[in-house]
């Protein structure tokens, strides 16, 4: 008998062992655009879609678990709120495949750190998407069809790494710096010209 749990925990042990690591799931999106986007995940708004709003009513649009940061990080400068072209399912094409997908609104909070570097941190509810997650994530990481952009469009792929304990995409830019991950049944991307251990530590600071 103990032959076999020792097998059978051998056995368990080798499957977690071989297990791919937690991917995050990359939401639908088109095709990132620096000189319209805010940053490479949120794609279905632009830099011109976003109102000023007050929190309670960003929250409200949002309908999402929020975060903010305390004052001791730093001070909120602005909130605003970004509407979709339409709320109703739209037809999306990327990688020679279309597909519907419904988006939402995306709320933007900017602070100013104590450091005196900018922090702005984009909450969404995920897109609801008529396609894969597999087909989502082959769409920002390849591989891709000749003459194709890909979902993170010419953004070096990001590192998938963890933040606040949970699956997450980090991307360098040298002097801007972007995460995204999901928590709280929430998407959250940030966009900072902090330096990186700045970065990371003020996200993990988020309340």
């Amino acid at each position: 008998m103990t032959a076999k749990v020792s097998t059978l925990a051998a056995l368990i042990a080798l499957v977690i062992c071989s297990a791919p690591p937690a991917i995050a799931q990359v939401p639908a999106g088109v095709p990132y655009d620096v000189k319209k986007h805010p940053n490479p995940i949120v794609t279905w708004v632009t830099e011109k879609d976003f109102r000023p709003a007050t929190f309670a009513d960003a929250a409200d649009a949002v309908g999402v678990e929020l975060m903010s940061l305390s004052k001791d990080q730093g001070e909120r400068i602005s909130v605003e709120i970004a509407l979709p072209p339409s709320l109703r399912q739209q037809k999306v094409r990327i990688i020679g495949a279309e597909y519907e997908v419904t988006f939402y609104p995306v709320m933007r909070q900017t602070y100013k750190l104590k450091s005196g570097n900018t922090f702005i941190l984009y909450t969404f509810r995920f897109p609801r998407a008529l396609t894969t997650a597999d087909f989502l994530n082959r769409t920002a990481f390849g591989p891709w069809p000749r003459g194709e952009t890909p979902r993170f469009g010419s953004m070096k792929l990001p590192d998938r790494v963890e933040i606040r304990g949970l699956p997450g995409l980090y991307f360098d830019a040298n002097t801007r710096r972007f995460a995204y991950w999901f928590e709280l049944g929430s998407g959250f991307s940030v966009t900072s010209n902090a330096p990186k251990d700045e970065f990371f530590q003020v996200i993990g600071d988020l309340l």
